[in-house]
């Protein structure tokens, strides 16, 4: 993390591309580093079982670091995945979402980005780790509760960590990833 870069950093992250999921927090920036294969490859993976099952419930799958912003200028968070009704799109990205993932490395911010997804909206945040466990949150009263038993009624699948590999099941199917 960099508070107060100045604009040339800005722009040299840009020009070199590993801007993507450079956050702002209230106008403080937040410098991400590009995942690890670890990291990119469960996204990846993640997004094949989940986006078809987004879109049976009208939501657009994002998982090419696309912003969830309260401020276009001054503060946005980028997850790793987004599932988002058409409504909530903006040219930037998104104002909110309906279901986001965050993949957990140590030591980054996933926890502390909640305050700010239940201030826009966000009904269910997953945050899933490494080794396959997560954590599945559902806003209730503006706050996020955990999710016994991994159900998601957002995507309408039951999740579990089965041998190292997230399971998740719906109506008719399951994957591991």
């Amino acid at each position: 993390m960099l508070v107060n870069a100045s604009e040339s950093f800005v722009e040299r992250r840009r020009e070199l591309g590993i801007d993507k999921q450079d956050e702002r927090w209230q106008g403080e920036w937040h410098f991400v580093n590009p995942p690890k294969r670890w990291h990119a490859r469960l996204n990846a993976e993640l997004l094949l079982v989940l986006a078809p099952l987004a879109r049976q419930q009208r939501l657009e799958p994002y998982g090419d670091s696309t912003g969830i912003f309260a401020n276009v200028e001054l503060d946005w968070r980028v997850p790793d995945q987004a599932y988002a009704a058409p409504d909530d799109g903006i040219e930037e990205g998104l104002t909110s979402a309906a279901f986001v993932v965050e993949l957990r490395s140590p030591g980054d911010e996933s926890y502390a980005k909640l305050p700010f997804y239940a201030a826009r909206d966000v009904r269910e945040v997953l945050v899933v780790h490494e080794d396959r466990r997560f954590e599945l949150y559902r806003l209730r009263e503006g706050r996020y509760e955990p999710v016994e038993g991994g159900a998601s009624t957002v995507l309408g699948v039951r999740l579990e960590t089965v041998g190292g590999r997230l399971r998740i099941m719906w109506n008719g199917g399951a994957a591991d990833v």
